[in-house]
C-alpha cells in the first residue's frame, strides 16, 4: 500500500522529529487503533522517547498521512 503525506503532515513530522520508519512502524503494528470523524483512522505506536499518534484517512491503494503527533506520555497502551 502507498503512503502519500500531507504538507501538514511532513511539516510535523520535521519539526517534531518523527521518522519516515517511525511513521510505517505505527501503521504496519499500531499499539492501539481508533477512529476518528471524517472517516479518518487513528493509530498509536509507543516508542522509547515516547508515544506517536498517526492520523490517516485510508483508500483503495493508499494511505493519505494527515498529522503525526508525539501523543500524552500518560497515555497507557
Amino acid at each position: 500500500m502507498r503512503i502519500y503525506y500531507t504538507k501538514h503532515a511532513k511539516e510535523r513530522m520535521t519539526l517534531r522529529k518523527i521518522t519516515e520508519a517511525m511513521l510505517k512502524a505505527s501503521l504496519i503494528d499500531p499499539d492501539e487503533i481508533a477512529y476518528g470523524y471524517f472517516g479518518r483512522s487513528i493509530v498509536f505506536k509507543k516508542f522509547i522517547q515516547g508515544v506517536i499518534k498517526v492520523v490517516f484517512i485510508k483508500e483503495k491503494n493508499k494511505q493519505i498521512i494527515i498529522s503525526v503527533i508525539w501523543h500524552s506520555r500518560n497515555k497507557k497502551l
